[in-house]
């Protein structure tokens, strides 16, 4: 089992921070390999849906199914082969606005067991360049909300 912990602070509200990660709608701006995700209304319980994800020059499905929905304080996902996984997000807040972690832990079959150093580090490195690239859409949006601010003052 391969376990990746990522975590960063995100200069905005804990709930306006759960409400955009966990809106899916918002994933493809954010989420690395993510092509798409179908899934069967808004996410809560027991809620199911696929990604399909790009790596490399492979395109494959990821089956996923809602184990844990705390507004606005955690969601874990659980995820199917080919990757069997489970996703462990959770939102707190921080002096600096919100904590957001995501702790997971891979399963790993087959001859990937034997790559688990290779596989945790490039998980490591895709979490951290997405979880920063989602800090910084919601840190521009939260800067896009003070300006409307200011200006309907001015």
């Amino acid at each position: 089992m391969v376990h990746i912990k990522t975590s960063i602070v995100i200069r905005r509200t804990q709930e306006a921070t759960f409400d955009y990660i966990t809106d899916l709608r918002n994933t493809t701006q954010w989420a690395a390999e993510l092509v798409d995700i179908t899934y069967d209304g808004d996410l809560r319980l027991g809620a199911t849906g696929v990604e399909t994800r790009r790596r490399g020059k492979t395109e494959f499905s990821w089956p996923w199914t809602v184990t844990a929905y705390e507004r606005p304080h955690r969601v874990v996902l659980e995820y199917g082969a080919p990757y069997p996984a489970i996703a462990d997000f959770t939102f707190g807040r921080d002096p600096e606005g919100t904590r957001f972690t995501c702790d997971t832990e891979l399963r790993l079959m087959g001859i990937r067991r034997m790559l688990w150093p290779l596989v945790a580090a490039e998980a490591r490195r895709v979490d951290a360049a997405q979880f920063q690239k989602a800090k910084e859409i919601l840190e521009s949006q939260d800067t896009a909300l003070h300006s409307e601010e200011k200006g309907a003052k001015s």
